[in-house]
């Protein structure tokens, strides 16, 4: 896909998956929620910087009331890569969604200042990314978005179920002089799920937490577990009916042979 684009000769490749790597990219910025996707994609681009970077973390504080414990699974993660990749230098950078303004809640509604329409979030976490990359003068900015599962599970996003064109704007552009990455764009969770054995990293996937239920929709999973009552560090339940448990385990199970 990248190979007739500016990235010819930098490509990393991991069968279908694409993404270039530039020797000269010395500020790398990597969304991450403390999923399986955006662990794995930092994983990946950790591995393939040869030289010290700038490896700048995008993390959000989002449902804090409800779900408190979202923010201490990315900095779960994050340990995790300072511990593997001690020549990079790694800054996080936190940011909050108010639970009011997720498109959970309001939905699309907001017109942004590129005339799309968007939920708040949306609008904060591009608008977050773009301070970022001016603030610190991000050479890229990759984020771990993925395609739907095969098999159709309530819930699911439905601007996931991309394919590959001749236009590779999903995948990789620039925005305000940044190369902006998708490399997870093309490619379902059961493939991701596979690179963690393959690279025998399971103990990072462990780290990673990709339900999205709380008491507010399964009070018979958590109880009265919420901001008030959580302490960081405990287990947690997870739903098990949430779309996002229901693409995680449909992955795991296509692994099962491993």
């Amino acid at each position: 896909m990248l190979k007739d684009t500016k990235y010819a000769n930098n490509i990393v490749k991991y069968g279908a998956v694409e993404f270039p790597i530039l020797n000269a990219w010395r500020n790398i910025g990597i969304s991450l929620s403390g999923g399986a996707d955006s662990a794995l994609l930092a994983y990946l681009i950790c591995s393939n910087t040869s030289h010290t970077a700038n490896i700048h973390i995008l993390t959000n504080i989002r449902m804090w009331k409800t779900r408190p414990w979202q923010k201490y699974n990315a900095l779960d993660v994050y340990n995790w890569l300072e511990e593997r990749f001690p020549d990079h230098r790694f800054t996080m950078h936190q940011n909050f969604i108010p639970p009011d303004l997720e498109w959970g809640d309001k939905g699309p509604t907001i017109t942004d200042e590129y005339g799309k329409l968007k939920s708040g979030n949306q609008i904060i976490l591009r608008s977050h990314a773009e301070y970022i990359a001016f603030r610190y003068g991000l050479d890229a900015w990759f984020a771990g978005v993925n395609k739907n599962p095969s098999e159709d599970f309530k819930g699911k996003l439905d601007d996931r179920d991309i394919e590959p064109t001749e236009d590779l704007t999903p995948l990789i552009r620039e925005h305000m002089g940044v190369t902006v990455c998708h490399p997870f764009i093309y490619t379902s969770k059961d493939w991701i799920i596979a690179q963690y054995y393959e690279h025998k990293i399971r103990g990072l996937l462990a780290l990673t937490r990709s339900c999205e239920g709380d008491k507010t929709h399964y009070p018979e999973v958590f109880g009265d577990l919420d901001y008030k009552t959580y302490v960081p560090g405990q287990s947690v339940p997870e739903c098990g009916e949430c779309f996002w448990c229901k693409e995680r385990e449909w992955a795991i199970k296509q692994n099962d042979n491993r």
